[in-house]
């Protein structure tokens, strides 16, 4: 019983040494990889600016989904918030693509429907007939001058991104419009699930278009109608859910960004309100990563001093770990050598304190892995990081299995040229 209780505190011992090195080396091996600045850089002079794009990651990576959220207390008014943020410290632009449903008799071209083209044209008719339409901030608006590309009528002024439940909502049509219906006709549609009435109030010049980060929105089919800001409380259940799509589309919007400035110190802020919040959003780099010019950390920054240390403390560790169990070895020779005498083969009395030490191994790495997700908390919603914290994990598995194999080879160098047996003889 003394020998099987001395046995599990060793045990315990070198498990507790091991996931130390492991947790501590996953962790500096996975912030000395992440670079430390991300420089947009635009080696083509001709580009002045590109854009970030905001989005959410409900439903993702086992992300609650959108529902969930819309269902949590304060969802809406979070939603606003951050919205509201969006738009007064950065140079956001909301811009969206989302159709208007035919509630009226109205004339349109069959180009004009979202499904014009495709091998389902016609199969949704009964519930209803889709245009393509777009919905743009007053930031983006005013960005890509939308104004000066008008061919008729008036463009959009301030009150018309203000809605108030009971207003018509102002509509600019694109070029191919303009001799199909007049300026002052209403038209009656369905947007987001709510009915809504639609006042022409300008149509824009042929080939009027906005560029998003190389993507080119033609508007010459398009109905573009302001991206809506409600202040007022719904006023039922059918008008908070109207509000919590309108919102979630509203903040998956561009972040405008120019040359020389650092994507984290977007990334940071944006992670900062969302957390502060409790949202799950993200700013996106992949829209601009060709003109991201990555800075990394050198071995003599912090982190990578962070990393040298690492090494170190996993070595050291695993010497004291190899230390000890051939202290323990020593300290229970007698007992290893009754087994031999009473039949046990010297290979597998070995074979078990090695399958000993690489079960601890096993254990150690998973609670390292365990340990570091946990560490990473929030920034597990971005893809690059959890690719960073994998590829820390999988170095940390290899060093672990080159330094778990020295040690058995020291181990089984040691017991080999140990004299087992000699120590019944001295007891006696």
């Amino acid at each position: 019983m003394k020998y099987k209780f001395s046995n599990y505190i060793h045990i315990l011992i070198c498990f507790c040494l091991l996931t130390i090195a492991m947790t501590v080396f996953t962790l500096s091996n996975k912030n000395f990889n992440k670079v430390e600045h991300k420089i947009i850089d635009f080696d083509d002079k001709n580009v002045e600016s590109t854009y970030l794009r905001v989005n959410d990651v409900y439903g993702q990576d086992n992300q609650k989904s959108l529902l969930e959220f819309f269902a949590e207390k304060d969802a809406l008014k979070r939603m606003k918030q951050f919205c509201s943020i969006l738009n007064e410290e950065f140079n956001y632009l909301e811009f969206d693509k989302q159709s208007v449903v035919i509630r009226d008799d109205f004339n349109y071209k069959d180009e004009f429907r979202i499904d014009y083209g495709s091998k389902y044209f016609g199969e949704n008719d009964k519930i209803g007939i889709s245009l393509k339409s777009v919905q743009i901030g007053k930031n983006a608006y005013d960005e890509f001058d939308l104004e000066n590309q008008l061919a008729d009528g008036r463009g959009f002024e301030p009150k018309d991104f203000i809605f108030d439940n009971n207003k018509t909502v102002s509509a600019i049509f694109g070029y191919e419009y303009s001799e199909l219906i007049n300026i002052g006709d209403t038209i009656n549609f369905e947007y987001l699930s709510k009915d809504i009435s639609v006042k022409v109030i300008g149509f824009f010049e042929k080939d009027t278009s906005v560029t998003l980060n190389n993507n080119i929105f033609f508007l010459d089919r398009y109905i573009t109608i302001p991206s809506l800001d409600m202040d007022f409380i719904p006023l039922n259940k059918d008008d908070e859910r109207f509000q919590k799509i309108l919102y979630s589309l509203k903040n998956w919007g561009y972040i405008k960004v120019s040359d020389g400035e650092d994507y984290y110190d977007y990334k940071n802020r944006i992670d900062d309100v969302s957390k502060a919040l409790d949202l799950k959003y993200v700013v996106n780099e992949a829209y601009i990563y060709k003109h991201i010019k990555n800075i990394s950390n050198t071995i003599n920054s912090s982190k990578g001093i962070f990393l040298i240390a690492s090494i170190i403390l996993f070595l050291i560790l695993s010497t004291i770990f190899a230390y000890i169990y051939i202290w323990n070895y020593n300290k229970n020779k007698k007992i290893y050598a009754i087994h031999l005498i009473c039949g046990c083969s010297f290979i597998r009395m070995k074979l078990k304190i090695f399958f000993e030490i690489f079960t601890q191994f096993i254990l150690s790495l998973g609670i390292a892995d365990l340990v570091n997700r946990l560490i990473l908390g929030y920034d597990s919603i971005y893809v690059s990081d959890r690719i960073l914290l994998d590829k820390a994990i999988r170095q940390t598995t290899r060093f672990s299995f080159i330094i778990m194999l020295v040690i058995c080879l020291v181990l089984n160098i040691y017991i080999n040229k140990s004299n087992i047996y000699s120590s019944i003889r001295k007891e006696n």
